[in-house]
């Protein structure tokens, strides 16, 4: 009766997927996943180093009971990155490391509500970035991901919510 109940229990319950990467941005300078999730220690060394604020820790509930809960996330939703390495100094395990890490941790991505890409005069995005890789044309934006570094000043001038950041692949 019981090996019964679990096996019924087993068909109605969704199984449960534990996460293996992260879907947020990594801190500047981070380490490959794997080896980021093996020597990072959760400790918020990083964060409280973060002079503009920008690192929090990974709490989504989809990382519950996974080994990504607590580890620092980049979050530009509100500022701007200008990689001035605190964050890697302060980081005790190497799980931040300026020769081995990657600096352009996001990817831009431009939403559908987005003024230029509607047709509307809207040069928020492009007139912010320091690299100039964003263009904006008759056809929308265009982004040039090789010249961009992430840095997030894009997000911060838009003003319609209009461009996230996702983690660079």
């Amino acid at each position: 009766m019981v090996n019964f109940l679990h096996q019924w229990l087993r068909r109605l319950l969704p199984p449960t997927v534990t996460p293996t990467s992260c879907q947020e941005p990594r801190p500047p300078w981070a380490v490959d996943e794997l080896q980021f999730l093996s020597l990072c220690t959760r400790c918020g060394a990083c964060a409280t180093a973060c002079p503009r604020v920008l690192l929090r820790p990974a709490q989504h509930p989809k990382y519950r009971d996974s080994p990504i809960l607590g580890t620092p996330t980049l979050d530009l939703t509100f500022g701007s990155c200008n990689y001035c390495g605190q964050c890697v100094r302060t980081c005790p395990t190497g799980a931040l490391d300026l020769a081995l890490g990657r600096q352009v941790q996001t990817r831009v991505r431009v939403a559908k509500q987005c003024q230029a890409s509607q047709g509307f005069y809207c040069l928020l995005c492009e007139d912010a970035c320091p690299r100039f890789a964003i263009k904006v044309t008759g056809g929308g934006v265009q982004l040039n991901q090789e010249a961009c570094n992430g840095c997030g000043l894009c997000g911060v001038a838009c003003l319609h919510d209009a461009i996230s950041f996702s983690r660079r692949p």
